[in-house]
């Protein structure tokens, strides 16, 4: 690498978010008359909560048990949850670990012959997670003429597709899968419960408590298993954003042990 190389791309690691906020932290422990050792923490943590060690040091005990090939099973149909979507661009309005989840269900569902429910309706009402699952079917109907059959009943074990668009959280999509389930007389269903591996394990724990036999179907995976080097180091917002992911699910585990879930 050329020193202009080397010196541009530490420049842009420090002055570029999250390491600028990192550099004023510091600053201001040193030149504030007050509160440095607390300026000083919040640029550690900041630091520490940057960088590509400390995310997939996080992330693993929720990834890890669900990076593997799927296990092959009598199931009942495929749950995908959302999650997340985006109004008003011009195409592919589902957000990016959203369509990893919807790729990945469909790739199961039609792999295995059975039918696919969507669970999402977000928490915006001028939008939701399912009119944006069911405009990305239309696209990949259109671009790829992939055939969408939605009238098959959810408790025939043949490709179909069903939208459940009500659920704002996890709990609810747990909580209203199950009630399409019990609709068409499935009590007990065994389903490939489709979702981000980070999201998995808090997943399993409400699906199996509203009475749910899963096999996880892990997709959108954050660490990855290139070899890490000296610029893993340094301070990136990627790194930021897969620490408040960890922290988020095991914010959300965290809540179900309390409320002995």
């Amino acid at each position: 690498m050329s020193t202009i190389y080397i010196l541009s791309k530490l420049f842009a690691y420090l002055v570029l978010p999250p390491g600028i906020f990192i550099v004023l932290f510091v600053l201001a422990s040193f030149y504030a008359k007050r509160f440095r050792i607390f300026f000083f923490a919040n640029a550690v943590i900041f630091y520490l909560l940057s960088t590509t060690y400390v995310s997939d040091w996080l992330l693993a005990p929720l990834e890890s048990p669900f990076n593997k090939t799927l296990e092959k099973q009598p199931v009942d149909a495929v749950i995908v949850l959302g999650g997340g979507n985006t109004l008003g661009v011009a195409n592919l309005p589902l957000s990016t670990d959203a369509y990893k989840r919807v790729m990945w269900g469909l790739m199961v569902a039609k792999s295995n012959n059975l039918p696919l429910l969507f669970s999402g309706g977000g928490t915006s009402k001028e939008y939701l997670e399912s009119d944006a699952f069911l405009d990305s079917l239309k696209e990949l109907k259109l671009y790829l003429e992939i055939p969408t059959p939605t009238s098959k009943s959810l408790n025939i074990k043949e490709f179909s597709l069903h939208v459940e668009d009500k659920s704002m959280d996890t709990y609810e999509n747990a909580k209203l899968s199950k009630l399409a389930f019990e609709k068409v007389g499935l009590n007990e269903p065994t389903i490939y419960l489709v979702t981000s591996a980070y999201h998995m394990m808090r997943s399993i724990r409400l699906y199996e408590y509203f009475g749910f036999k899963v096999i996880p179907a892990a997709t959108n995976f954050k660490i990855s298993a290139k070899t890490k080097d000296e610029w893993d180091y340094l301070p990136n917002s990627h790194a930021l954003y897969n620490s408040y992911v960890a922290l988020h699910e095991y914010a959300g585990l965290l809540s179900l042990k309390l409320r002995k879930i």
